[in-house]
């Protein structure tokens, strides 16, 4: 299996998990925080679903396809609508990439990250991974049901 491949195949493991963290995210708590400086949990939540458009971004362009102001007044229905629709381009964008481009095409944030797409893909997508545990422990913190994610959670086991 090649990186390609093996990126698809985690898109693929990852993307039910991902769902299930915004789904459980109480529609009364989008700006519950752990500390005055964290990130408000409806922030991280809307991040977790507008993810993958970034790296569409990176796969199709070079360059993230991000704007922050879209993570902002999300309803939790936005939010999965964004997810589904993100994921779903992502993975036919990573599909459709040839391999030759994926390995070897360019990808360039500015004057913060330039790197091979393959190699900035890997970091959005583990960006996002650490967003979605930060996301859980603040659902714990809130009071929120901690999804199964990586098998049961305490909240979810009998």
């Amino acid at each position: 299996m090649n990186n390609k491949d093996f990126f698809l195949k985690t898109l693929e493991e990852e993307a039910p998990k991902f769902r299930v963290a915004i789904d459980a995210l109480p529609e009364d708590k989008y700006e519950h925080k752990v500390h005055e400086r964290s990130r408000a949990a409806g922030n991280l939540a809307a991040q977790l679903g507008l993810q993958w458009k970034a790296i569409s971004g990176i796969i199709t362009a070079g360059a993230p396809a991000f704007n922050p102001h879209e993570m902002e007044n999300q309803s939790k229905e936005d939010m999965l609508s964004a997810f589904d629709k993100g994921m779903a381009q992502l993975q036919k964008d990573v599909q459709e990439i040839s391999l030759e481009d994926w390995e070897n095409g360019d990808a360039n944030m500015g004057d913060v990250w330039k790197d091979k797409k393959y190699h900035m893909a890997w970091g959005f997508l583990f960006d996002a991974i650490h967003h979605r545990g930060q996301l859980a422990t603040y659902l714990r913190a809130m009071g929120a049901v901690v999804p199964s994610i990586y098998g049961p959670s305490a909240d979810t086991q009998n």
